[in-house]
């Protein structure tokens, strides 16, 4: 398994991943009106599996998602301080975007969010600290 891989291509499959995960919330909202159809399916099809391929690519691949999802007991003090870092950094950026994209859509849909949006942002949440890892890292 490959465990380097360039900080540009990083930047590239985190850009690529939340791009589709965006795409696929977007997508949902505006055709959910139409109704389920064969484009909605094929499309959400489509962006869920870029989505699943650049998490691979970018979360599994490098090591990130089991550095920022193992207890503390098991990491070096070095590893605490950058995870500690890149979960202050995630928290602060989860928190402001969070708000808007509730506030927002309050205004403009007259009602709460729906499943697909709260399933994006807590997709959003797990992967963000590794996300700014894999942002900031020289190496991993």
């Amino acid at each position: 398994m490959e465990k380097e891989i360039s900080k540009s291509k990083r930047r590239i499959g985190l850009l690529i991943n939340f791009t589709s995960i965006i795409s696929f919330i977007v997508v949902f909202e505006i055709l959910k009106k139409s109704g389920p159809g064969v484009y909605l399916f094929i499309i959400e099809s489509v962006l869920a599996g870029v989505a699943i391929v650049s998490f691979v690519y970018v979360f599994v691949k490098t090591g990130l998602w089991k550095i920022t999802h193992t207890r503390f007991e098991k990491l070096d003090e070095r590893e605490i301080q950058i995870f500690t870092n890149s979960l202050r950094y995630s928290y602060s950026i989860f928190v402001i975007t969070t708000l808007v994209i509730i506030y927002t859509y309050a205004l403009v849909a007259q009602g709460p969010i729906d499943v697909v949006i709260a399933a994006g942002l807590l997709y959003i949440a797990h992967t963000l600290p590794a996300a700014i890892l894999a942002w900031t890292a020289k190496t991993i």
